[in-house]
């Protein structure tokens, strides 16, 4: 834990030296509790990634936005439409719970994770993205040690109708089509948008002259909509849905450049959420119904592989504040339908969790949360958390979590023709620790933070089985973030994390940089005009052979005016430097050698809301 300790000796040094300048924190509302909580009550660590950054980012992708902030990063399989593997604070997609307004789209069918294909959502109308750091099990169950990220639609602000349109192509052929539609009145509103999307491509394998190349194209279309009604002043009832489709051309570690016609994948996703909200007093009551179906079909040369996935869940939530505790208890049922290419698999999950915080002094927090789940096939499992908020001097925020959680086997991992349904749980045991502190009028923002995670019943795949191993895999490191105003129409951020992970047999985690560093600037010279840019500096990652991958570097700018009030016209540079980055180099033949990341891309858009 000797990282903690420097964490704590940079504290310390940074709050003696910035006390004289210290003032309000402001609030701000999220929802890591599952309910409304005010941001400086807290005690995970929270990322809030707002309207204005996800808008001002030279990004086309999800996980290209993601990547800009905190100890997110990704490594690209190819393409756009490919799908990259991500990592949060060192850890895989199969340990971090997406939800996308509330719903889970997790693939339950894919091979030893559950995975959110997070670059099959369109960003045109995002609103914001929660990154919510640590263990998070307690109250998201399953596949949430390395946190959750909840991704956030716009809703309308302005009464009666509104429309929202935007156009943006760019190089490698690369169109976008976003349509949105809103209303809004006292009582009632609805969100419908619909959005598509296609490329080209670009030939992403390192070329070795040994082989022919190719581009490989995709296309993504789809539509989601948000609608609440308030039947009463104490009832509300709102519904949410979300689809896509998506079709990409691939090469991978068994093919070769140049065979598109028989390497590709079309995925495709329905989800819908209904909730009632029920208000009595000082007694909240929530109940919510979500139906998933997901199909991936992967045409891998001569062989066609087809998954489908169902999952149902039903949940109820009952929350009070009784003599300044706040309390909240629930628990869900999940129903899990899996057809693996004709492998068939069906689990039932049944859970109760609860919460109680309360203030152990004026300016203290404290959090605490369990949960108990039943599964079909490994009986219970249990999990806690402990969350400790100090507001220290009225301007620090302290903040610190101990908590565990598990990712429970996942029903290709049971049930296919390689799975072992003796599996069991993995472990974890998550530490966590940070600190916010903001200056006089707020214009100088830093947050520290150290965290530890330790995984243990590691499921891996081996000669040609599944099984419960005996490895554990550790991370840990440290965060810093850091934003200041200069002037009223420049600012810039800073953030920089450090990560270490090891399995017990001594290897590094893959793909995972140790260091990460993202400076940005932004600037408004008048009121029409913003211009953003940013530079991204990653180092000491390993491919999937435990090679060192070269150092990663990207440049890029985001510039937009408005031409009239409710209109705008942008353009995007990606890797302005032109650098030929490889982000994996672990291809199978002396002809695939892996891929890299595209060339200098540009993009120009516009957008105009009525």
């Amino acid at each position: 834990m000797s990282i903690l300790k420097v964490y704590f000796y940079l504290i310390i040094f940074l709050i003696s030296s910035m006390l004289c300048a210290l003032e309000d924190l402001g609030k701000f509302v999220v929802s890591p509790n599952r309910s409304l909580v005010e941001l400086n009550k807290v005690g995970s660590s929270v990322l809030i990634i707002n309207k204005k950054q996800v808008e001002s980012s030279a990004s086309t992708t999800t996980s290209g936005i993601l990547q800009e902030f905190g100890g997110f990063s990704v490594s690209p399989k190819g393409n756009k439409g490919s799908d990259p593997s991500y990592f949060n604070r060192g850890l895989s997609r199969k340990y971090i719970k997406v939800l996308v307004d509330g719903m889970d789209l997790s693939d339950i069918t894919s091979t030893q994770e559950e995975p959110t294909y997070i670059d099959n959502l369109n960003i045109n109308n995002v609103d914001n993205i929660e990154i919510l750091n640590g263990s998070q099990g307690t109250l998201y169950g399953s596949n949430a040690i390395g946190g959750v990220i909840s991704i956030n639609s716009s809703l309308p602000e302005v009464d009666g109708f509104t429309s929202k349109k935007s156009f943006e192509a760019g190089s490698y052929g690369y169109i976008n089509n976003s349509n949105s539609i809103s209303f809004l009145s006292d009582r009632f509103y609805s969100v419908l948008n619909l959005n598509g999307e296609r490329s080209s491509g670009y030939n992403s394998f390192i070329d070795t002259g040994l082989a022919p190349t190719e581009k490989d194209g995709y296309y993504l279309y789809g539509s989601d909509f948000l609608s609440s009604l308030k039947v009463k002043e104490n009832l509300e009832v709102n519904f949410n849905g979300r689809f896509y489709k998506q079709h990409n051309e691939y090469d991978n570690n068994f093919s070769y450049p140049g065979d598109s016609l028989t390497y590709f994948r079309d995925d495709k996703a329905y989800a819908l959420l209904l909730d009632i909200i029920y208000n009595q007093k000082n007694i909240s009551h929530k109940i919510a119904f979500q139906p998933t179906y997901t199909t991936r079909i992967n045409n891998s040369g001569a062989y066609r592989y087809e998954y489908d996935g169902r999952k149902n869940k039903l949940e109820y939530i009952v929350s009070s504040n009784l003599n300044g505790f706040n309390i909240l208890s629930g628990f869900d049922y999940v129903m899990k339908n899996a057809d693996m290419n004709g492998d068939l698999a069906k689990k039932e999950i049944y859970s109760i969790f609860s919460e109680l915080r309360f203030k152990v002094f004026n300016e203290t927090k404290v959090d605490v949360s369990a949960r108990r789940e039943y599964d079909s096939k490994y009986d219970t499992f249990e999990t806690g958390r402990l969350q400790i908020n100090h507001n220290f001097l009225e301007n620090i925020i302290l903040r610190g979590s101990m908590g565990t959680g598990y990712r429970a086997p996942t029903p290709y991992e049971l049930y296919s023709t390689y799975g072992n349904n003796e599996l069991k749980p993995e472990k974890s045991i998550t530490y966590d620790l940070g600190s916010e502190i903001i200056s006089k009028n707020g214009l100088t923002k830093l947050y520290l933070g150290a965290f530890e995670t330790r995984i243990e019943d590691i499921i891996t795949y081996a000669s040609s089985k599944y099984r419960q191993s005996t490895s554990n895999l550790v991370t840990n490191g440290l965060e810093i973030r850091y934003e200041t105003f200069i002037y009223n129409f420049l600012n810039t951020s800073l953030n920089y994390t450090k990560t270490n992970g090891k399995e017990n047999d001594g290897d590094s985690i893959t793909l995972v940089p140790k260091d990460k560093f993202v400076l940005s600037v932004n600037l408004k010279p008048t009121e029409k005009l913003n211009i953003n840019t940013y530079y991204l500096f990653q180092n000491k990652a390993k491919d999937t052979k435990f090679n060192d991958l070269p150092v990663f570097r990207s440049l890029n700018f985001y510039a937009n005016y408005f031409f009239r009030k409710n209109a705008k016209t942008y353009i995007k540079f990606e890797n302005l430097l032109n650098r030929n980055n490889i982000v994996n180099r672990g291809g199978g033949t002396s002809e695939n050698l892996g891929y890299r990341s595209p060339g200098r891309s540009v993009f120009l858009g516009v957008k105009f809301e009525n």
